[in-house]
């Protein structure tokens, strides 16, 4: 427990982040249904309370503890707390786990790989469950979890003390495709539009630099071209989704606690040097292209919500073409000429088509 002088969560940087969520996430919890979720919150927190402020890891020992500050036992039990508050399912346990997440990024107290789906990995560890557990809370159908979503995202993507690799990228595309195509809130449609467009920008700005620690630019509405989304022609909703995007990105370049984690070599590839941040970067350019490539079916040959979301894709395309740096121009793997072809076909034909769709309807 916390003493007048001990801040509740103990001393370290992490702890003083993890104590208050994890505090939030008791009083909001269903004693009954919650009861496991309680008890793991309590024991976190009384190791954290325990816990003498650990030296900071070493990011690149597999056996580092995963946040700064703390040892492996209070960080593991810390997590698996915020694990089962993400996987309830319950918006109230939920939203205190979520911003914890983000402020844990956001000060980079949180450090490794989320989502890593490779062959060393151990898919029950917290860390390899965290992405995944954070994603499904935008799929609950709530626009604030929906927003609380988007803001772990930019900020797991803005982090230089974790990396999101392969798999685990190709879902935070999915689910923000999903939010702009699905939700219920024109506002929250255009703030995950914006939060793909910003994950973007810093994906493809490590590939030029080849390095985790880069400063990037925070996305304006006016990198979106697609005059066809009506949620562009509310002033309200854009200034929402413009204010959205300016604090996820806020005071992202500040230096932080953590360390940043340096480019690895991909084992086994034929393209020996090539580091992992930038095949991710190529997998994520793979998947934008598959996305803007989905056909309709012969049974609903005028999809909106393909059509929307093709539109997206080819946008987005466009966006990271236009500003490609001399390492992505100049690499084979990354060859994007028969991409521009087709982007610059497909998205005027795509652009007056769904237009059209918006004026006459189907």
């Amino acid at each position: 427990m916390a003493t007048p002088t001990t801040p509740l969560g103990g001393a370290s940087p992490s702890g003083r982040v993890l104590g208050p969520a994890l505090d939030r996430i008791i009083k909001n919890a269903a004693w009954r249904k919650h009861s496991a979720l309680v008890a793991a919150a309590k024991a976190a927190l009384d190791l954290l309370s325990s816990s003498p402020e650990y030296p900071s890891p070493d990011p690149t020992s597999p056996q580092s503890s995963p946040l700064l500050g703390l040892p492996s036992a209070a960080a593991d039990a810390s997590l698996h707390a915020l694990l089962l508050a993400l996987e309830s399912a319950s918006p109230k346990v939920a939203d205190p786990a979520l911003d914890c997440v983000t402020k844990l990024l956001y000060h980079r107290l949180l450090l490794g790989d989320l989502g890593c789906a490779g062959a060393g990995d151990d898919p029950s560890s917290p860390t390899s469950r965290l992405l995944n557990a954070v994603l499904t809370c935008g799929a609950l159908s709530d626009d604030a979890m929906e927003l609380a979503t988007l803001r772990v995202i930019v900020a797991a993507a803005r982090c230089p003390t974790v990396a999101i690799r392969g798999e685990g990228l190709g879902q935070v595309l999915k689910t923000c495709y999903n939010i702009y195509l699905s939700s219920s809130s024109g506002a929250n449609q255009l703030c995950a539009k914006l939060a793909l467009a910003q994950v973007l920008v810093i994906v493809f700005a490590r590939v030029e630099v080849d390095s985790m620690d880069v400063r990037v630019r925070t996305v304006s509405i006016t990198d979106m071209l697609d005059v066809s989304d009506r949620n562009l022609n509310d002033s309200s909703i854009v200034q929402v989704a413009q204010g959205f995007i300016n604090e996820a990105m806020e005071g992202s370049d500040a230096p932080e606690p953590g360390s940043h984690l340096e480019p690895t070599e991909v084992d086994g590839k034929e393209d020996v040097g090539m580091s992992k941040t930038r095949e991710d970067g190529l997998a994520l350019f793979k998947n934008l292209c598959k996305l803007s490539m989905k056909f309709s079916t012969p049974d609903n040959p005028e999809d909106q919500m393909l059509l929307r979301g093709k539109v997206l894709s080819l946008e987005l395309l466009k966006m990271v073409i236009d500003n490609a740096g001399p390492f992505w121009r100049t690499n084979e793997k990354y060859d994007p000429i028969p991409v521009v072809v087709s982007s610059f076909v497909d998205f005027n034909y795509l652009s007056i088509n769904f237009i059209e769709l918006q004026l006459f309807g189907t």
